[in-house]
């Protein structure tokens, strides 16, 4: 890791992917609200958001960027470690 930045190089595809949704869960959890009032804002279906958090299924950029928007968050901190 280098200035917070994650050494993805190193991490595999299924470690980056477990971040992100980590990270996803944390920037919705910081503003207080569930995956249901996020799907009412009409961004994204409560399924998908459920699926891109658990790791189930893997988010777009597009869509990263969507919700790092709705969330307040510079697309970085998705992909940062901020230990």
């Amino acid at each position: 890791m280098q200035n917070g930045i994650f050494n993805f190089f190193s991490m595999n595809e299924k470690k980056i992917n477990q971040f992100i949704s980590h990270q996803l869960v944390k920037a919705r959890e910081e503003l207080g609200l569930t995956q249901k009032q996020v799907e009412e804002s009409g961004i994204i279906k409560q399924s998908n958001l459920s699926k891109f958090e658990n790791g189930l299924s893997t988010i777009d950029a597009s869509k990263l960027m969507i919700l790092a928007s709705y969330y307040h968050k510079p697309i970085s901190f998705f992909f940062k470690d901020e230990k």
